[in-house]
């Protein structure tokens, strides 16, 4: 092979977007044992978390490769934008009216519909006949059991074969007609006025949100627990389940308060969806996302533990990363040169510094998928005209790798700690593992000016400035610095001397700043040795 193969500088195993990698995802997947899970209707299991360049998107699309009655459903397609943009809803939030009924009747009203239209081909029926009437006739025999699910679907019979948007706006616009109705029976001549909220009296604020509450509260989301029982019979066929798939949750397809609201009044339509057995509802989350939802919607009742049944932890070992890498380089190789197999093997050195090459290349990622592929094509790039990558080509490579992954990193967490590349420099030159009392009370006090007078602000910003404001001698800065650095892969802790290193990116996904102590040591990821100038033991 080596007589005749050679690296390209623009060769690649495939690029950090799985919706762009189509040319290696399709033969390069690797299924790390869970998508039979995720698959799996009797499975509770159906959130998928994980950090930014795990493989949720790769999991999904090839789920929708494997069933034909998977549906992927689009947030920036259900004109959920109507919502935050309406007044009245914006008005009663703004006074504190839970509006969580009435996202969930929102969702199971979305999911419901798409399931029905997949599952009778509504898309085929001519527009005069009302769906309705087709289920009824299916189930002629148990019609009273279902009435109150089939009134519940001919009232809104005239918009199924519309887009999913339109059903949305139709449903949105119907609440808020009875909201702007009966408050106004309240108080007369009553207009929203968002820039002038406070002319009402405390009588009158109290009267809006009992009248909104009282509204809410009407809200026929039990109709839509007969639909779901109905469900359950129409999609009787072990054989045929049914997927409904929500990805991109994080993107800004709506205001960020409503995206919140809505995301956990999703979570609890997904844990509704259990009594339909041949149905599920999957969705894609950042651990970050989650962790947000909880803080941002924790006053309205959502507690994370009643919901960790049905995360499905996306992560990865070692040998599957491997594995991954290898079906990677094969396809590379074989589509230019040979029918044989080709790992990495034939390719890299036995060892670099005394350690096997792929131990090296695989402890400095964050044991995702991306990290290897974009590690692998900045070792490409240095062996152009080569047919094999050396040990210094691999070395060379990993400066441009870790400095794209120091900002990736900043990416990933910038609605959390939007100046984390800024905390990143008091690890700059230091030693791979440090002490607490190593991050100097100048660079702590510096870090404080700096902070002070930083935008964007966030609730992680404030809450650091608040440590630093605390003490003079930044004791509780220096902890939360290093809980932050924990949580977001740059460090691993060493709580105390008898402890284990523990990472993020393998185990606890947080850890608070009162559990670390005077004697916790900071081990920083290997991932960003290079970029931050890191005097890391040789062995």
């Amino acid at each position: 092979m080596t007589d005749k193969f050679r690296f390209r500088d623009t060769d690649t195993i495939g690029v950090a977007d799985a919706e762009s990698d189509s040319v290696f995802l399709e033969d390069c997947f690797v299924d790390n044992g869970l998508l039979d899970l995720l698959t799996d209707c009797r499975d509770n299991r159906r959130i998928v978390v994980g950090r930014t360049g795990a493989g949720k998107t790769a999991l999904l699309n090839r789920l929708k490769e494997k069933h034909v009655n998977a549906i992927e459903i689009s947030p920036e397609s259900l004109a959920l934008a109507y919502i935050s943009n309406s007044d009245i809803l914006q008005f009663v939030l703004r006074l504190g009216v839970n509006l969580d009924i009435f996202f969930r009747l929102l969702w199971r009203h979305v999911f419901t519909v798409e399931i029905i239209k997949a599952r009778f081909d509504v898309g085929s029926l001519s527009g005069k006949e009302r769906i309705a009437d087709w289920i009824r006739s299916q189930f002629s025999a148990k019609q009273k059991r279902h009435e109150k699910a089939l009134e519940y679907l001919e009232r809104w019979g005239s918009t199924f074969w519309e887009q999913t948007d339109s059903r949305v706006t139709e449903v949105t616009t119907k609440f808020e007609s009875e909201l702007r109705d009966s408050i106004g029976a309240a108080i007369p001549n009553f207009k929203v006025d968002m820039a002038d909220a406070e002319k009402f009296t405390q009588e009158q604020k109290a009267q809006i949100v009992n009248r909104a509450t009282a509204v809410v509260n009407s809200v026929q989301i039990q109709e839509l627990s007969y639909v779901l029982d109905l469900l359950n019979e129409v999609l009787s066929d072990p054989q045929r389940p049914y997927y409904l798939i929500i990805d991109k949750l994080d993107e800004n397809w709506v205001e960020e308060r409503v995206r919140f609201l809505l995301i956990r009044a999703l979570i609890e339509t997904a844990r509704d969806f259990f009594k339909v057995q041949n149905a599920k509802i999957i969705l894609c989350l950042r651990y970050d996302l989650v962790d947000r939802v909880v803080r941002e919607t924790r006053s309205a009742g959502f507690q994370e533990e009643k919901y960790e049944s049905l995360f499905l932890d996306l992560s990865w070992n070692s040998d599957q990363l491997m594995h991954l890498l290898d079906a990677r380089i094969n396809k590379l190789v074989r589509q230019r040169y040979t029918t044989q197999v080709v790992t990495h093997r034939d390719i890299l050195p036995h060892t670099i510094n005394g350690q096997p090459a792929m131990d090296y290349i695989i402890s400095r990622t964050l044991m995702r998928p991306r990290d290897v592929i974009m590690f692998f094509n900045a070792c490409i790039r240095q062996a152009g005209g080569n047919p094999a990558i050396s040990g210094e080509m691999v070395k060379t490579a990993e400066g441009e790798y870790s400095r794209s992954r120091l900002r990736s990193i900043a990416d990933e967490w910038s609605s959390e700690y939007p100046k984390i590349l800024r905390l990143a420099n008091v690890l700059k030159e230091k030693r791979e593992a440090i002490s607490l009392g190593e991050i100097t009370e100048d660079e702590c006090l510096e870090l404080t000016v700096e902070l002070l007078a930083a935008t964007p602000k966030s609730s992680e910003l404030d809450s650091l400035l608040r440590h630093a404001e605390q003490t003079t001698d930044f004791a509780n800065l220096r902890r939360y610095i290093a809980a932050a650095f924990y949580r977001v892969g740059l460090v691993g802790l060493k709580i105390t001397p008898y402890d284990p290193v523990v990472w993020s990116t393998s185990g606890r996904n947080s850890i608070s700043a009162s559990e670390i102590g005077p004697e916790t040591r900071l081990h920083v990821h290997p991932c960003f040795w290079r970029s931050l100038g890191i005097k890391a033991h040789q062995p």
